[in-house]
């Protein structure tokens, strides 16, 4: 399934400027694209969180790969390179996130208003927040069922 983001991020391209995130309290959808197809390049096929650290200039990624090794990478936020990594064999997690159901979720709070993504997680059962800040800069919280993306709790801040 494309996502209606997914052309703004090939306009941008491979690299993300610094500066063009200086104002911002979290990433743009455009840059958050960039970034999970940097991820999915890494070899991340399942998901359990992402953090993103404007201090440190990084997006923090927990996930699985395909063959079941637990991954947790720090990537650049200018480029996607990864910048840390840790990996342990492990199962994966049937509540964890495939990238088409992630991609799906922030599809949900964009729609809600969400213009800004600061962290995504999903739990054991099978809960999923979504923090972030709507287009004016006010706190988002999106809570969702994982397995039908229905809303459970929304606070757009208004």
């Amino acid at each position: 399934m494309k996502n209606p983001w997914m052309l703004s991020a090939v306009a941008l391209g491979s690299g993300i400027s610094a500066g063009a995130m200086a104002d911002d309290k979290a990433l743009s959808y455009s840059q958050l694209d960039t970034l999970l197809n940097g991820a999915e390049r890494y070899g991340f096929s399942r998901y359990e969180k992402l953090d993103v650290d404007h201090d440190d200039n990084r997006l923090e990624i927990e996930g699985w790969r395909e063959d079941g090794w637990e991954l947790d990478v720090s990537m650049t936020l200018d480029n996607a390179a990864p910048t840390r990594e840790s990996q342990r064999k492990s199962n994966t997690p049937d509540w964890s996130l495939s990238g088409e159901e992630l991609r799906e979720a922030l599809d949900r709070a964009r729609d809600q208003g969400m213009q800004h993504l600061e962290e995504l997680e999903v739990d054991s059962d099978g809960h999923i927040e979504i923090e972030g800040y709507t287009g004016n800069q006010t706190e988002f919280d999106l809570e969702l069922h994982r397995d039908d993306l229905k809303f459970v709790d929304i606070n757009t801040g208004g």
